[in-house]
């Protein structure tokens, strides 16, 4: 088997587990039927079964009695005892393995930040590495920064401006600062804590979530490293890049397409 077909082989693999996982995400908390969850996939229930069992020995689901699943609470709720995130209702199961890979091959904070079009805010909804003691240590890390962090507008900082950048339409024109976060879909502003730094770069759609044949995604959410500021060597060709390339690997390899049968059916 070559390097592509092996590779294609691999994200179809992938792809039919994050499809029954996300029929346990639509349905809601507490133990579920395997007919339920296979009636919301397209394959047979003896394929769902062997994926049921792949998620289980990931510690992501579990079998609480014979012929019934049930997510794993600690998997599908992030924890953040620093206030850090914003709460939100959107399953994060891929995206917090994305933000822990990245956090352990850099050492840094990652943060996610989505776009409410409501108050024209970004919001952090996922961290990894909030627990850093660099952090409490910090003589500026007070409640007003942990807020601005969490919540701000979208032209405050890095996580903001990468989404701004990417909102308007091609032909609409742009500040300066924006036409270049745009050309080079990389964000460096201050961040709100003292001596620390926000590298970001946009996702149009979140690990794991579903995709729709033929459409072009906008961008959705930003993701950043929260860095001191005298770490070494350009944190823009390191953190920017390794960001770009993680969530790009993260966003092919984790397609879910949404079937028309399934794509409207509520959550349970």
């Amino acid at each position: 088997m070559d390097t592509g077909t092996r590779r294609s082989h691999q994200r179809k693999e992938r792809d039919r587990t994050n499809a029954v996982l996300h029929a346990l995400l639509q349905l809601g908390p507490g133990p579920h039927k395997s007919s339920s969850i296979t009636a919301r996939t397209t394959m047979d229930e003896y394929e769902v079964r062997r994926r049921l069992l792949q998620l289980s020995k990931a510690n992501v689901c579990y079998r609480p009695r014979f012929g019934y699943w049930e997510l794993r609470p600690t998997t599908a709720v992030p924890t953040d005892p620093q206030g850090l995130v914003h709460p939100s209702t959107t399953p994060l199961l891929d995206a917090t393995l994305l933000l822990d890979g990245i956090h352990s091959r850099t050492q840094q904070i990652v943060l996610l930040h989505t776009y409410s079009p409501i108050t024209g805010e970004r919001l952090c909804i996922a961290a990894s590495g909030a627990h850093d003691g660099r952090l409490s240590r910090e003589p500026g890390f007070t409640p007003w920064a942990v807020h601005r962090l969490s919540r701000a507008p979208l032209d405050s900082d890095a996580p903001g401006l990468v989404i701004l950048a990417n909102l308007v339409g091609h032909d609409t024109p742009l500040r300066q600062d924006l036409r270049q976060i745009r050309s080079t879909q990389v964000a460096l502003t201050d961040a709100p804590l003292r001596g620390w730094i926000l590298v970001s770069v946009p996702l149009r759609r979140l690990p794991g979530a579903p995709a729709i044949p033929g459409a072009e995604p906008r961008v959705i959410a930003a993701l950043s490293i929260l860095a001191p500021a005298h770490v070494q060597g350009d944190p823009v060709a390191a953190y920017g890049r390794l960001m770009q390339n993680a969530a790009r690997t993260a966003t092919e390899t984790s397609v879910i397409v949404a079937h028309p049968r399934f794509a409207a059916t509520p959550a349970a």
